[in-house]
């Protein structure tokens, strides 16, 4: 299909109705396509959240960029300044997933002025690194999104997590971090550290590697200061939370490719590897669920993590392949 007159139209909002589900649906059985429309919401996003114009401009702009991506040019020129140092995120060539962004615009008290808000996926089955315009790095797990104005390094640094991420936080005295996730806030100067809060999990963590953070909740009923090497961990259905000493590596090790499993409990387990690889699994009995489990996962294929798991929980497993892209392997578990 590779049209980018069409992908231009619907990137912009110009196809409605059949049009643009037509082209959606080439885009579906069309890889290259895919990739190029991925392309240009990238590129779209980089500009319109850094720029206040007209949207003739922005289209403009929009497909000098893809001629500048088209020829692997590593930097861009937007009216005499340099885009990579203005531009809401700059893309890491991390290899191993694209990101997705949105922009959304949203009036402040009816005033005239506005804050435009993007946001960062990172897609199932996928780990996404980035750098935000403070020149923090993220990283974020599978089915991961941050969001945060454009006043970000500005006024303020804040951003709000659903999922898992991964930061290294450039300081600034002046302005700390800030995260936001549910109801709570973990808030630093400097540092590295990882926030998990998908909104399915029952528990919210924060687990220190090196410098402080403060963690609080939104009413500041409690308030705590962690030290490298400490977790504290959030119920969100009693709002109970305890601090304790962990090995950071086996909470961080996600953004490397690797998950390390210690005496988790399986539910744990296969919520991870669900996220992970990007795969359905049925538990035909319950009682499988009171089964723990300890690896390492790193290059492994689903075939080798289920071998072991069905060797240490006596459990078998069937593995079901998706057809196509449309279709999610299956593993279904029983146990022996």
């Amino acid at each position: 299909m590779k049209n980018t007159d069409d992908i231009l139209q619907v990137v912009m909002g110009y196809l409605k109705g059949d049009s643009k589900k037509a082209v959606l649906s080439q885009l579906e059985e069309d890889l290259s396509a895919r990739e190029e429309f991925r392309k240009v919401k990238n590129a779209r996003a980089l500009i319109s959240s850094t720029q206040k114009m007209p949207e003739y401009q922005l289209e403009n702009l929009y497909l000098d960029f893809k001629r500048q991506l088209d020829k692997k040019q590593k930097r861009f020129r937007l009216n005499g300044y340099d885009l990579l140092k203005y531009a809401a995120v700059f893309i890491l060539a991390a290899g191993l997933s694209s990101l997705f962004f949105y922009s959304r615009f949203q009036s402040l008290n009816h005033h005239e002025s506005a804050l435009h808000y993007t946001s960062v996926f990172a897609d199932n089955g996928q780990i996404s690194k980035m750098v935000l315009p403070d020149s923090t790095v993220v990283w974020l797990n599978s089915d991961s999104k941050v969001t945060y104005n454009s006043d970000f390094a500005v006024n303020n640094r804040e951003i709000n997590l659903s999922g898992q991420a991964f930061f290294k936080v450039t300081k600034n005295e002046k302005i700390p971090l800030k995260v936001f996730c549910n109801n709570l806030e973990v808030k630093v100067l400097g540092t590295m550290f990882d926030v998990s809060a998908y909104p399915n999990d029952k528990n919210i963590s924060v687990v220190l590697e090196s410098g402080k953070v403060e963690v609080q909740d939104s009413k500041k009923s409690f308030h705590y200061e962690l030290e490298p090497g400490e977790m504290v961990q959030y119920t969100r259905s009693s709002g109970k939370i305890y601090k304790e000493k962990v090995k950071p590596e086996k909470f961080i090790s996600w953004k490397d490719g690797v998950l390390i499993f210690r005496d988790d409990p399986m539910n744990e387990v296969l919520a991870k590897l669900r996220r992970r690889y990007n795969i359905d699994i049925e538990v035909t009995q319950p009682d499988i669920y009171k089964s723990v489990f300890t690896a390492t996962i790193k290059n492994e294929t689903l075939d080798e993590i289920f071998r072991s798991i069905g060797f240490a929980c006596s459990v078998r497993y069937q593995i079901i392949r998706g057809e196509n892209l449309k279709t999610k392997t299956k593993v279904i578990l029983t146990s022996q």
